[in-house]
């Protein structure tokens, strides 16, 4: 047929042609099973896919048998519908239900701690952190004993305050985790597993039995599950810890001697560090003046104190007796005191120039009259380098270490995507304080 004689019948026929109609979806006829197969579609049931739409918009679709006949009418818009629709529906009437206060509900429903305990509060590459994993049984324990009077929308300002708090802490575990997951065959996990979670039911478990002061593990679960965790939660969390610590040691190990000449340069920079004070242990006698106790009175009681000191009365039996100072109920003992640390300078200024032993005269700093006398003292100066290098070492091997394990934990965030429920409330922070620009 040519593109003319294609033409003149179209022209003389009223229809328009199959070739230009639109396509009606449609379910295909079933080929590989009988009409009359338990499953097969009903021959009456019209096999147009858009038949399901309803002829009024927006109506309720309405339920039907197993021909595709209306089971129930809708008599309450019959009569307003009858004419431009078919469409039943079937009474229904929502009961209302008495709600309660939210801390009621999480008491009296079971598992309503444990779905808050799941929701997600981040993610470390294929890991999740769910809010359990950070709401400790102590921190739980806490919750419960302040969050009586409070609102519920208090309660979780609460727990996201806890979660803020720990969270880096648990995402820098839970990254190294990864990595370890990343590296560590398959395979080996059953054994380290085995062991890890030994050490667990034998050393960890038993301790945080005692801590929550219960019986026996039996009742330690009970008390989890109260808080909306589990024992199996506790000890995942045990593994995932003890693997990252292992591994971490792993890969931020610095191992190696500190060079001397390193030692020496450290403690050159840093001789502010190792510089101290004069200090001084010292006895004390002190009378108040008062209206009603004047300072010659006074002088005189302190006078026949000291008196009995040099005749051979125990210092700290005088003290107790009579002192009225601030340290008379330990016999007027002062342990290392400083240098210039004192309130008094009469005081100050006495222990640090009088002889070792000796009695000092009445010292009189207007409002109490004093006598010392100083037990032991030792001169401001400096830790020599020989006693000062063990400390040294261990500083700078301790920085090393933090170095190393900040380089590794760096490059894991590098390569690892993380998200918390914290990143998008500082984004929409930042936003809302963010100035307007007038254009």
């Amino acid at each position: 047929m040519t593109c003319a004689t294609l033409a003149v019948e179209h022209e003389a026929s009223d229809e328009t042609p199959e070739l230009f109609k639109p396509v009606m979806p449609t379910i295909p006829e079933s080929i590989s099973r009988p009409s009359d197969w338990p499953t097969s579609i009903p021959s009456n049931l019209s096999k147009n896919v858009l038949s399901s739409i309803l002829e009024k918009p927006g109506a309720p679709l309405e339920p039907v048998d197993e021909d595709g006949n209306p089971l129930v009418r809708d008599t309450t818009h019959e009569d307003e519908d009858r004419g431009a629709s078919d469409v039943v529906l079937a009474d229904y009437e929502e009961t209302q239900v008495a709600t309660e206060p939210t801390d009621s509900l999480e008491a009296d429903i079971p598992g309503m701690k444990s779905l808050d305990m799941a929701h997600v509060v981040a993610r470390v590459g294929p890991e999740v952190v769910l809010a359990g994993d950070l709401m400790t049984p102590a921190a739980a324990e806490w919750i419960k004993k302040v969050s009586p009077g409070l609102r519920p929308e208090q309660i979780t300002e609460l727990r996201y305050k806890i979660y803020q708090q720990v969270i880096d802490q648990h995402l820098e575990m839970l990254l190294v985790y990864v990595d370890a997951c990343r590296v560590i065959p398959e395979e080996n996990f059953p054994e380290i597993r085995e062991k890890v979670n030994e050490a667990f039911d034998q050393e960890q478990l038993p301790q945080m039995v005692q801590a929550a002061g219960v019986g026996s593990v039996h009742e330690y679960e009970h008390l989890l599950r109260s808080q909306g965790q589990s024992l199996s939660r506790m000890r995942k969390m045990f593994f995932e810890r003890a693997l990252a610590q292992e591994w971490i040691q792993q890969n931020a190990n610095t191992t190696g001697e500190i060079p001397h000449a390193e030692m020496i340069a450290w403690y050159q920079n840093h001789l502010d560090e190792y510089e101290f004070p004069a200090r001084a242990r010292f006895e004390q006698l002190t009378v108040r003046i008062s209206q009603k106790q004047p300072r010659d009175q006074s002088w005189n009681r302190l006078a026949a104190m000291g008196n009995d000191v040099l005749s051979g009365r125990p210092f700290e039996e005088v003290a107790k007796e009579l002192s009225e100072g601030p340290t008379a109920s330990s016999g007027g003992l002062y342990e290392w005191t400083t240098q210039g640390s004192l309130v008094s300078d009469v005081i100050d200024k006495a222990i640090f120039s009088l002889p070792v032993g000796e009695l000092s005269a009445i010292l009189d700093d207007q409002n109490a009259l004093h006598i010392v006398r100083v037990i032991e003292r030792s001169d401001a100066g400096r830790t020599p380098f020989i006693d000062a290098q063990v400390a040294i070492r261990m500083s700078l091997r301790k920085q090393r270490q933090d170095n190393a394990r900040k380089e590794y934990l760096d490059g894991l965030k590098a390569r690892t995507p993380i998200w918390t429920v914290f990143d998008d409330k500082q984004k929409n922070t930042q936003i809302a304080e963010r100035p307007s620009v007038t254009r």
